[in-house]
């Protein structure tokens, strides 16, 4: 059962989900679908945060090479060290030979001949809500046709201490120094202020603003926040969890692009940073 410390979060995925729009949902649907791959083999990992990369057989005879296909929504970061390589191949050498379908995020490949996008398993499921689920991987909301269903996959897991959840070191204590930067980062920190310049929202970690870190929003994301009932200035003074890719500019610096990327989890008991 999930616990009621993230009840809140979830009904706030739930409801960010509903209001998806259509061809988002066509994307991450839970209808079956008509194989078209199998799953071959999981790549290895390169040092450092990457983004999961897997190869596919087709099911009949055909000349087109063997896709790879780099997945979208879901981080493997460094900062969880090897327990998330653990991890993710764990769940990988469970679904090595099954059929699945993929859906492309861009029509062309990469500059390394990759394919980008989500695989889906025939029950409807994708595969990177089946690596989330397994406490695999981070949520990554900047992919919006999947962003509420990837990120309620991965709070089950936060919900069961599965996985990387089953330690404290993946969070980045945004009232600290900054180091390891850039980086995708899983934040989280007591707001010390609110301030506004332009159209720019800055949710300010300390007094130090050459030193200490800092969030930007920019008016789409505030009017979002707005529209959701969480104003930037209700999370002043309270404890918030932010993720994206983080630059250092002077002390930690990122720009958030979606309302899936600001939590306030007062109440989370995995709320701890080492």
């Amino acid at each position: 059962m999930l616990s009621a410390h993230f009840a809140p979060v979830l009904s706030f995925v739930i409801a960010l989900l509903v209001a998806q729009p259509s061809w988002s949902e066509e994307t991450c649907a839970d209808s079956a679908v008509v194989p078209t791959h199998r799953l071959q083999t999981a790549l290895s990992l390169p040092a450092g945060t990457v983004r999961p990369v897997v190869t596919l057989t087709r099911l009949q005879l055909s000349p087109d090479p063997t896709p790879t296909v780099v997945l979208d929504g879901v981080i493997l970061p460094a900062k969880a060290g090897e327990a998330i390589r653990a991890a993710y191949f764990d769940v990988m050498a469970r679904l090595v030979g099954i059929p699945v379908a993929v859906v492309v995020s861009a029509d062309d490949p990469d500059r390394r001949g990759r394919l980008h996008g989500i695989i889906q398993l025939e029950g409807g499921e994708s595969l990177g809500e089946r690596i989330l689920a397994a406490g695999a991987g981070l949520a990554d909301v900047s992919f919006t046709p999947c962003a509420a269903r990837f990120l309620a996959a991965e709070t089950r897991a936060r919900a069961e201490k599965r996985g990387i959840w089953q330690q404290s070191r993946i969070w980045t204590d945004l009232n600290a120094a900054a180091t390891g930067l850039p980086d995708f980062v899983l934040g989280r920190g007591k707001v010390a202020s609110i301030g506004r310049s332009g159209r720019t929202t800055y949710i300010n970690f300390g007094g130090n603003f050459r030193t200490d870190a800092t969030v930007r929003l920019r008016e789409t994301m505030t009017s979002a926040l707005i529209a959701a009932g969480r104003p930037p200035e209700s999370f002043s003074g309270r404890m918030v969890e932010v993720r994206g890719w983080a630059d250092r500019r002077n002390g930690l610096d990122m720009d958030l692009d979606s309302p899936l990327a600001l939590q306030m989890p007062d109440a989370a008991s995995d709320l701890r940073t080492d």
